[in-house]
């Protein structure tokens, strides 16, 4: 799948609904330039708890690959409950030759997060999601995560974090599936999951439908989680739908391409 993709850049969105009265707005910016494929993923979520209590989730993962390898992976996530902040992170993994290993900054409250790390102060503000962060990481005075490591015996090829592997590696899936291994950033149990990609059939424009279900300790034990993709004969991914089952309830989703912009030449 990775060894077979070849994108000089572009940038795809998507929008959707989810239960709760959910709204997703997603997009997809990636880029070769010296050899590494950087692949960014930035989602907003809202939706609504007890039918009228409102909830955003923002999350933002930017991984780096060379030579079909994640390089790194940088992850901000961000979650607002009846207009207030209750928490943001920013998580960076550097593979190296024991696996990837882990560095956050987090915070509450706007006045501990700048206390903590006036250097990397500017980032709080929600409306600054999206906007770049990486490069100003190494002044914020990030933790140092050992918790939240992953070993090189568990990174197999193929290996990555969700969002990249679902909306942009997927594309170049082979006829007939494969599996994957799922990197979860930010767990400190658990925080690889194997899940199989199975070819469902071809549409007869020519757009293949591929499903992968999930089963996870965070998860229903006894009701499988899924995932389906629909992959068009150009490679555009036009449609993701999936159905999440957890202790406390379910949830649906359906997303859907709206635009995809920039060199698509598919080797």
């Amino acid at each position: 799948m990775l060894a077979s993709a070849g994108w000089a850049s572009e940038t795809c969105r998507y929008t959707g609904a989810t239960s709760y009265d959910g709204q997703i707005r997603l997009e997809t910016i990636a880029a070769t330039a010296n050899g590494e494929t950087t692949v960014d993923v930035r989602t907003w979520v809202s939706a609504k708890s007890f039918g009228f209590v409102g909830w955003r989730y923002w999350l933002e993962e930017i991984s780096v690959w060379r030579d079909g390898e994640v390089r790194s992976i940088a992850v901000n996530n961000r979650y607002a409950f009846a207009g207030r902040v209750i928490r943001q992170s920013w998580d960076v993994f550097d593979a190296g030759p024991d696996g990837l290993a882990a560095r956050r900054l987090e915070g509450k409250t706007a006045a501990e997060f700048s206390e903590r790390h006036p250097g990397f102060a500017s980032h709080w503000d929600p409306d600054a999601f999206g906007m770049p962060w990486v490069a100003d990481y190494a002044n914020g005075g990030a933790d140092r995560r050992s918790d939240l490591d992953l070993a090189k015996s568990a990174m197999p090829p193929g290996f990555g974090p969700p969002l990249a592997l679902a909306f942009y590696w997927s594309r170049w899936v082979g006829p007939d599936g494969q599996k994957a291994a799922v990197f979860l950033p930010g767990f400190k149990r658990d925080s690889r999951a194997d899940i199989s990609v199975v070819s469902v059939g071809v549409e007869g424009d020519g757009t293949r439908h591929f499903r992968s279900a999930l089963r996870h300790p965070q998860l229903s034990q006894t009701e499988a989680s899924s995932g389906d993709a629909w992959i068009a004969a150009d490679h555009r991914l036009t449609r993701v739908t999936f159905d999440a089952h957890g202790a406390d309830g379910s949830a649906h989703g359906d997303v859907h391409l709206d635009s995809c912009l920039g060199d698509a030449a598919a080797r």
